[in-house]
């Protein structure tokens, strides 16, 4: 799966493909909740662990958008 963003979609918000688990809810699960990416294909079932490393990969890469809009 990818990172893909569908303004139809969670407000255009970068989600997985497939999903609707947006990648920000990753990172917050695993910065601000302290869930290790294991942790995190439990809260989200339908994420596979190459998933979440996947969508950790794009917060780092974005981060300066993710922390400077709202929307995501």
């Amino acid at each position: 799966m990818r990172i893909v963003q569908d303004a139809a979609h969670s407000n255009g918000a970068p989600t997985i493909e497939g999903t609707g688990v947006r990648v920000k809810d990753v990172a917050s699960a695993y910065e601000h909740s302290g869930y290790e990416p294991d942790e995190i294909t439990q809260l989200y079932p339908d994420l596979s662990l190459s998933d979440v490393h996947r969508a950790l990969a794009y917060y780092y890469d974005h981060i300066d958008s993710f922390r400077s809009l709202d929307h995501y």
